[in-house]
């Protein structure tokens, strides 16, 4: 027997989700709830912390209330070439996450029975194709197929699915731990069509609790001699008040030194004003991108619930949010529902997804020497998608040519946050010829999960020079995935 599976691997919590035959449900991944934190609609998450313990992995609620000695938010990271620290291991970024991915699949098999050797994952709408390359092969690791990767806003509409009436448009805001996606979808008999989509990679939960903490900490006597120990407790306890008042008007926080503060949800909203502020730009650009009326606010991730956000949100949209939808396991509902659309189980929806940010090149501006984003493949094309395009050598003779690729916004300047190089080739030229002989066609292709292929053709002869995956340096080589997955069995050994 098996199971359709979903799972929202987040940055601050994650979910797992399976079809059943009465419809989808989660399924518990941590039993161990401490009080404090019970009541806040977390019994079914597990938070993304990761640590050691008498050499084994250790993770979720003991590590998260740890002061010292775990990692967090290692999903923030995939898109960097950073490694990391824990317990004096140095760890790759995917590597961390595929323990946790592990843990999962213990988790999976304890709880239902039933084996999780396949699943659907989700993934911001604005992650870069090395997060998503990253994303699979960290599952990979766990031993774990991914089916697909799907955006998470299209998974959290699809969790609404069966109450969406046809032709109805939804506005998904999904603000997590880690990044804000904002995204307008179109459902047609059943179908769900991304028609627009922005958001912005690092703004999330864990950069509210920074802004909360800066805001208070000076109005908090001797807050700067507090030890690294003492700083870690006080923000753990500040995140927790901070959830706190999305249900009530004040809360205490306890300090280091035994007393208690008095906080209210109006210095919280005080202290995060510009950074709600900042969700006004991918708002309105989704709704102007897709123009027509909104019948749906489906708001979802912790960060979500707040009621300044929530209020803030709706005014801009001009639609009270949906208070049906769990914020907190939405996603991983919907992964679970694409997971059963893929394996035939669910006959009655299916999802597209599509490109959030421009595929481009980078290239010399004629006019300025400068360099310029050529777009190849436009913001919001449906996936799978493609665009061949002629690259020429600039001079007579070149022995390679240089090819920059760039995922981001073609109206602003290269240097800009939203425009990410996503990897340069140096393509050998067959044979030394004349420019106007030397033509290439390049073929850039994403594919359903957004990982981008690409394709080199020598026009004169037709020879291939290069048809592979961008893997941004990350080895996906079998032999390489065996002997990774083989460390982790090591590390994380099947139970008996």
């Amino acid at each position: 027997m098996t199971a359709s599976f979903g799972i929202d691997f987040g940055t601050t919590n994650s979910v797992l989700a399976r079809t059943t035959a009465e419809g989808t449900v989660t399924v518990p991944l941590e039993r161990r709830l401490p009080t404090a934190w019970a009541d806040h609609g977390l019994s079914r998450v597990l938070p993304s912390v990761i640590g050691f313990e008498n050499g084994r992995p250790a993770f979720g609620w003991p590590m998260k209330l740890r002061s010292q000695g775990r990692v967090e938010a290692v999903k923030r990271l995939f898109a960097t070439d950073d490694s990391v620290e824990v317990d004096g291991r140095h760890l790759r970024v995917e590597e961390v996450a595929a323990l946790f991915f592990r843990r999962i699949r213990e988790r999976a098999s304890a709880e239902t029975g039933l084996p999780l050797d396949q699943a659907v994952v989700t993934v911001p709408a604005n992650s870069r194709g090395r997060a998503r390359v990253r994303t699979k092969m960290a599952a990979a690791m766990a031993g774990i197929e991914v089916l697909a990767l799907i955006n998470e806003p299209t998974a959290a509409a699809m969790a609404h699915a069966r109450k969406i009436g046809l032709d109805e448009r939804i506005l998904v805001f999904d603000w997590g731990g880690g990044t804000l996606d904002v995204t307008v979808l179109q459902a047609v008999e059943g179908t769900f069509i991304e028609q627009a989509s922005k958001g912005v990679q690092r703004l999330g939960g864990l950069d509210l609790d920074a802004a909360f903490l800066a805001w208070l900490r000076p109005q908090l006597p001797g807050s700067a001699d507090w030890k690294p120990p003492q700083r870690g407790q006080f923000r753990l306890n500040l995140e927790l008040a901070k959830i706190q008042l999305s249900k009530q008007a004040a809360t205490e926080v306890a300090l280091p030194t035994g007393r208690f503060a008095r906080i209210t949800r109006r210095h919280l909203e005080t202290a995060i004003r510009p950074l709600i502020e900042r969700t006004r730009g991918p708002l309105e650009t989704c709704l102007s991108e897709s123009p027509g009326p909104i019948d749906h606010l489906v708001m979802v991730g912790g960060s979500s619930q707040i009621p300044a956000v929530r209020r803030f949100v709706a005014g801009v949209v001009g639609v009270e949010p949906d208070e049906a939808v769990d914020p907190m396991t939405a996603v991983a509902e919907g992964a679970a529902v694409a997971a059963g659309i893929l394996r035939g189980e669910i006959t009655d929806l299916n999802f597209f997804v599509g490109t959030e940010h421009a595929l481009g090149l980078v290239l010399r501006d004629p006019g300025t020497g400068g360099p310029t984003f050529a777009e190849v493949i436009g913001r919001n094309t449906k996936y799978p998608a493609s665009s061949t395009e002629p690259c020429i050598p600039v001079t007579d003779y070149q022995e390679s040519v240089a090819v920059t690729v760039i995922e981001g916004d073609p109206e602003m300047p290269i240097g800009h946050e939203d425009n990410v190089a996503l990897t340069t080739w140096q393509i050998r030229l067959p044979e030394q010829r004349r420019r106007a002989e030397a033509t290439l066609d390049i073929t850039y292709r994403y594919d359903v999960d957004g990982i981008l292929h690409v394709r080199v053709v020598d026009r004169r002869t037709g020879a291939v020079l290069m048809d592979e995956r961008l893997h941004f340096g990350i080895d996906v080589d079998e032999k390489q995935l065996a002997e990774q997955r083989r460390w982790i069995a090591e590390l994380m050994p099947d139970p008996d």
